[in-house]
């Protein structure tokens, strides 16, 4: 089978009236929960509640309801690129990435010191949300909060708080 281009994607969409291109949107609605959620949040006034249940899996990753486990930052990542995929503001998807840090360093001062790799993966999280501050121009809505963040992980092992003070100093221009 041959691989469809957008071009030829397009090609198809333009040939079919505005019926049967409702029908098309539709059967995709119904058969893709990914296009299911980016509806929600494409048509939403208030995305605050969609975001909020990722938060809450995030949550339920390093924090599960009953009993002690590592949380597994593959599960994390897999959970945020998803969200990533239906998400429409930036702003929501800083806020998603900001949460995964507070709660790792939360993990953190909980369990005490963890390992390096646990650390770094935190550290890329907080790096790809000032990045997206940075390029939607965002740093008054999310400036304080990054900073607490920096304060957070003070005394935290493996370079993490003077990793995250650098990023946030390159980002917001202080230290």
């Amino acid at each position: 089978m041959a691989k469809i281009t957008k071009v030829s994607l397009k090609k198809h969409l333009d040939e079919l009236d505005k019926k049967e291109l409702v029908e098309e949107v539709l059967k995709l609605y119904s058969k893709f929960s990914q296009v299911k959620e980016f509806y929600q949040m494409e048509l939403s006034d208030d995305t605050k509640a969609f975001v909020d249940s990722y938060k809450k899996k995030i949550k339920a990753i390093y924090f599960p309801a009953r009993g002690y486990r590592y949380p597994r930052a593959s599960a994390i990542r897999r959970l945020i690129s998803k969200f990533k995929k239906v998400a429409v503001f930036d702003f929501d998807v800083v806020d998603l990435l900001l949460y995964r840090v507070e709660n790792g360093i939360a993990y953190s001062k909980t369990f005490g010191g963890i390992d390096e790799a646990f650390y770094t993966s935190i550290t890329s999280s907080y790096d790809e949300a000032l990045k997206l501050i940075t390029k939607s121009n965002l740093h008054t809505e999310f400036k304080d909060r990054c900073r607490q963040i920096v304060t957070d992980s003070e005394y935290m092992g493996w370079g993490f708080h003077a990793n995250l003070s650098y990023a946030f100093g390159e980002c917001f221009g202080e230290a």
